[in-house]
C-alpha cells in the first residue's frame, strides 16, 4: 500500500517551538499576572516554561498537551478570572503570533507536492491560530488539511486527528506518514497505525528522547524529500520498504 499523504505537526515541526511560544507565554504572563513576578513563575512553572533561559520542558503542558488543558491549569492559578477570559485572551494574542520556519517551507512542502502527496496539519493549538500562521508564512495554499485540538477530532496522542484526515481523503492510515517533534506527536502516529512515524529534532525533544518512539529520526522536515530518496522511494512503491 503506498504513501499517499504526509500529517505534520506544527509547533517544533514546522514552526520554531520557542520562537512562537515564548512569545505567547511572555503575553499571556504580562496580561494574566501584570507586575506580579511571582504570579508568572508559577504560570510558567505549571506550564513547564522556564522564564529565565526562554525553554520549555520536554513533555510539559505547553509542549504536549492541548491549548484548552494550558488554559485550565492556568486557571486555576487565577481565582476572580472566568476560564472564559483567558480562552478569549488566548485567541487573541494567537492572532499575532510570530511565524518562524524551521526551514523554507515553500521550497520543502512543494517538493512533497510534486510527489503526489496529500499534505496536512494536526496540531493541538486552535486551528485558527495554525492557519494563520501557515497564511504569514505564505504555506497555508500548500496543504490541503489543517486541523486543530478545536476542530472536532479530539486531540493528540489521540489518533483522531489522524483518522479525521484519512476520511477527508478516502485513504488508509497505513498510506500516511506522520512528522512530528515530540513523543506525543510518535504516540498519536502509533495509536493511528500509521505507515510511517517520522521524528525531527527541531523542538524540545532531543534524539535519545525520540529513538525508539519513532520509526526514524531526521534533523528536520527539510530532510524529509532526500529521506524518501535515497530510501528508495518511488511512487507506487510499497510503503513499508521505506523503514529501516
Amino acid at each position: 500500500m503506498p504513501f499517499k499523504a504526509i500529517l505534520f505537526d506544527k509547533d517544533g515541526t514546522l514552526f520554531g517551538f520557542t520562537d512562537t511560544w515564548a512569545y505567547f507565554c511572555d503575553r499571556m504572563f504580562d496580561a494574566l499576572a501584570g507586575d506580579n513576578e511571582l504570579l508568572k513563575d508559577q504560570l510558567a512553572h505549571v506550564c513547564g516554561f522556564d522564564r529565565k533561559n526562554k525553554k520549555f520542558e520536554t513533555g510539559s503542558l505547553i509542549v504536549n498537551a492541548s491549548a484548552d488543558e494550558v488554559n485550565e491549569a492556568w486557571w486555576k492559578l487565577l481565582p476572580g478570572r472566568s476560564l472564559q477570559e483567558i480562552v478569549d485572551l488566548n485567541h487573541e494574542i494567537y492572532d499575532h503570533l510570530p511565524a518562524v520556519p524551521t526551514c523554507d517551507l515553500v521550497k520543502v512542502l512543494s517538493e512533497l507536492r510534486q510527489l503526489d502527496f496529500k499534505l496536512g496539519v494536526a496540531t493541538n493549538d486552535y486551528e485558527a491560530g495554525a492557519v494563520a500562521q501557515l497564511q504569514e508564512a505564505s504555506a497555508m495554499t500548500l496543504f490541503d488539511f489543517v486541523c486543530g485540538s478545536d476542530s472536532g477530532f479530539g486531540r493528540k496522542p489521540e489518533a483522531g486527528m489522524v483518522h479525521g484526515f484519512c476520511e477527508r481523503f478516502d485513504i488508509n492510515p497505513a498510506q500516511v506518514i506522520f512528522v512530528g517533534d515530540s513523543t506525543h506527536d510518535m504516540d498519536c502516529a502509533r495509536n493511528a497505525d500509521v505507515g510511517l512515524s517520522v521524528a525531527v529534532l527541531t523542538g524540545p525533544a532531543t534524539e535519545a528522547q525520540l529513538t525508539g518512539h519513532a520509526d526514524i529520526v531526521l534533523p528536520s522536515i527539510e530532510s524529509l524529500p532526500d529521506y524518501l530518496a535515497k530510501a528508495g522511494f518511488l511512487k507506487g512503491q510499497d510503503a513499508w520498504n521505506l523503514k529501516y
